[in-house]
């Protein structure tokens, strides 16, 4: 792999994404300045401290992990001279999340946690009780959703991005879904669903394609089209759920038949 040339590349914050756990970059070089400014290396000077031969950890973004060694400049400046290690296989689990548009700041948590949690990819829809501003909300009209989702893989020490999907009703977002013959369609639903997500019904590891509506629920319509699709309706117990917390909640059962 080209690790750049013998310069030092200066990425802006639009280019480098940085959380506690890893720096997550959008292409490998050899040699990295972070100038006094940027929010990183404010970062690593006063929360993290680092120090002259430090190392910290980096990754190119779906791409190998790396270390880069700390130098500090008397600017204020931080440069970082990389070594990358060998490409590593893809972490991220075969669970398809399709999810209602819900309030942005949902929506945001979604993003964040789901990656975290290493889902494989996200499709957003319209639902027919989703609230039509939702989707015109800054987090979708400029790329907040993309450093959400990188945030997320950063704090999971990892450096797969799931892919994130929008789609205008449930039914464009069913019919977009890569489904194999073994994948296993859930639905989660406070209503109509007889039976709960358990452990014993996930511990196969099969692909999962895992649906949930908006915070008013599913339409009837919609139910009707998700077993038309063979989703079976599943719940989570008796208590009602933010969406973000069943999405949490229910992303660690079919994940934790890949452990």
């Amino acid at each position: 792999m080209d690790q750049g040339g013998a310069g030092i590349t200066s990425l802006p914050g639009s280019l480098a994404l940085f959380s506690l756990n890893l720096l997550l970059l959008r292409e490998a070089v050899s040699k990295l300045c972070l100038e006094a400014s940027d929010s990183r290396s404010i970062h690593l000077r006063k929360v993290i401290r680092v120090k002259d031969g430090d190392f910290v950890d980096l990754a190119v973004r779906n791409g190998p992990k790396g270390k880069g060694k700390v130098y500090l400049r008397e600017d204020g400046a931080i440069e970082l001279e990389l070594t990358w290690l060998t490409a590593h296989s893809n972490d991220l689990y075969p669970i398809s999340l399709v999810v209602a548009q819900c309030r942005p700041q949902t929506c945001r948590k979604i993003l964040d946690q789901a990656t975290s949690l290493g889902v494989g990819s996200f499709s957003f829809f319209q639902a027919e009780k989703s609230e039509p501003s939702y989707a015109r909300s800054s987090l979708w009209q400029t790329d907040e959703w993309i450093r959400k989702i990188e945030g997320g893989v950063e704090q999971a020490f990892s450096s797969f991005v799931p892919r994130c999907d929008r789609f205008s009703d449930l039914k464009n977002a069913l019919d977009n879904q890569s489904l194999e013959t073994e994948c296993q369609r859930i639905a989660l639903d406070n209503y109509e669903a007889s039976d709960p997500l358990s452990l014993e019904e996930v511990r196969s590891g099969r692909t999962f394609s895992l649906c949930l509506g908006p915070e008013r629920g599913w339409s009837d319509g919609e139910r009707k089209l998700l077993r038309s699709y063979g989703y079976s309706m599943r719940h989570l117990g008796e208590r009602v759920l933010r969406v973000e917390t069943a999405v949490v909640a229910a992303l660690s059962l079919l994940a934790s038949s890949f452990w």
